[in-house]
């Protein structure tokens, strides 16, 4: 009698940098219970891809041009229910492993998080099971985000730009921030452009003045 094979966990993965996109897709194709099925680089392409196969578990990154993970989260869970959503951020804080629970993703864990336990956990959301990792409390810059989510819902900030305005604030340079939060400075650039239109400032030093104004230092 035939041995009934395990059908393999079907995946996607959403993430702008080009080189970790590829080096978690390889490691993940190793594993003989999971299979790559696409991927993409920002929110609106992984959109587009959902339209055309759905996956068991989709992988997300939360800051990405064209579309954020937190925005592309909230799309994904009403137009596509069944997709178990697992973000990997380099940037992690309770108030925002909070949100992201609330709009229905199933595990927020760290970029830096090694490959054993990122096994485990995509195995256990498989089988229905959720998984954020526990932190004492937003002891990062995160007085400046710590709820002042009233702040950040009233202004429609996204998580990432709260996070660059802080560092605008700081007299940090584009390229800096790109530096210290790993991301793209065309990413820096496109947050930069769409927090002077949220908040209706002009270039830097409009930021700058915002974010002092608003006591961000």
């Amino acid at each position: 009698m035939d041995t009934i094979q395990q059908k393999p966990t079907t995946l996607m993965i959403a993430d702008d940098h080009k080189l970790f996109a590829e080096g978690l897709s390889a490691i993940l194709s190793e594993q003989p219970n999971f299979k790559i099925i696409g991927m993409a680089s920002n929110g609106k392409e992984i959109l587009h891809l959902l339209n055309t196969q759905t996956p068991d578990i989709l992988i997300l990154d939360l800051n990405m041009p064209v579309l954020d993970g937190e925005i592309a989260a909230e799309k994904i869970r009403q137009l596509f229910p069944s997709v178990k959503i697992m973000v990997l951020s380099m940037y992690y804080t309770a108030t925002l492993a909070a949100k992201l629970e609330g709009i229905g993703v199933m595990a927020f864990i760290q970029k830096d998080t090694d490959a054993e336990t990122l096994f485990k956990i995509i195995s256990g959301l498989q089988n229905g099971e959720k998984y954020f990792q526990k932190i004492k409390s937003d002891v990062q810059p995160s007085s400046v985000f710590n709820d002042s989510d009233h702040f950040q819902k009233s202004h429609n900030l996204t998580a990432r730009e709260m996070e660059i305005l802080k560092l605008i604030s700081d007299d940090y340079t584009s390229q800096q921030i790109a530096q210290k939060l790993f991301i793209a400075l065309n990413t820096v650039d496109t947050h930069r452009k769409n927090m002077a239109q949220k908040l209706n400032v002009t270039g830097k030093a409009g930021l700058l003045k915002f974010a002092l104004e608003n006591k961000l230092r």
